[in-house]
């Protein structure tokens, strides 16, 4: 049951992160029926997951020792309706090596996430929603609650790795399938003791909690977006169609 609802959380982290993109310039688009504004929103909104997305591509490269050259924060050139927010320039090097520097700011904005509800909220290792809701909820009328979960926002929605950042998983991916199928056919089974299920189920647990916050907050504030471009666009009859 737990495995399904991390898919469910996991699914529905990856569609929030493309729709609250698309749609926080379309209801810039709505409000001010500029193209070039709506895109320098979306950045200036999304900045700080944005500067960590290229700081943990450039760390990790540099930690694995792989060479890397300019780091960019800003709007890049726009290709038909695609558009870079910042970019960091890597040497070639080998799959294994690449697909770790390309997965770097998922793993960094889990962490981030998971550090912001730790730090902020005392919400470590929570097991219930109750535990989950009551520290955020007895804290509402503090500013520091809404700057936090602006930055759970802004983070969660740059972490995705971008098309370029996944171009060498297929090869790694095919390259283990065949390890391990290789390994099953000649007879290797795994030994998985007690205390690795135990470590596998409090990371499991760690980031259906990490998810699950991700998806309310960003589901919240798609909602919110949602009534408030409906709204703004049947004032302006400035619409995007998507």
């Amino acid at each position: 049951m737990e495995i399904v609802l991390f898919f469910v959380l996991f699914g529905l982290t990856l569609f929030l992160q493309r729709w609250l993109q698309q749609h926080i310039q379309g209801l810039t688009y709505a409000v001010t029926g500029n193209p070039g504004c709506a895109v320098r929103m979306l950045f200036f909104i999304l900045l700080p997951g944005v500067a960590l997305h290229e700081a943990s591509h450039w760390l990790v490269a540099n930690l694995i020792g792989v060479r890397t050259g300019k780091v960019s924060i800003g709007l890049g050139k726009m290709r038909g309706k695609h558009f870079s927010l910042g970019s960091v320039t890597v040497e070639k090097s080998d799959p294994l090596r690449e697909s770790l520097i390309g997965v770097a700011p998922f793993i960094f904005g889990i962490l981030a996430v998971w550090a912001l509800m730790g730090f902020g909220f005392g919400l470590w290792t929570p097991t219930t929603l109750e535990q989950v809701s009551e520290p955020i909820r007895s804290t509402l009328s503090d500013p520091l609650t809404w700057v936090a979960l602006y930055f759970v926002f802004a983070v969660s929605t740059s972490m995705i790795p971008s098309e370029s950042d996944r171009e060498p998983w297929g090869m790694l991916i095919a390259i283990f399938a065949g390890i391990g199928a290789l390994a099953l056919i000649l007879g290797w089974t795994p030994n998985i003791t007690p205390e690795l299920i135990g470590l596998g189920q409090k990371i499991l647990t760690t980031l259906i909690f990490v998810f699950g916050v991700i998806v309310v907050v960003n589901g919240s504030l798609a909602l919110l977006i949602f009534l408030l471009e409906w709204g703004f666009g049947t004032v302006t009859s400035r619409r995007v169609r998507y």
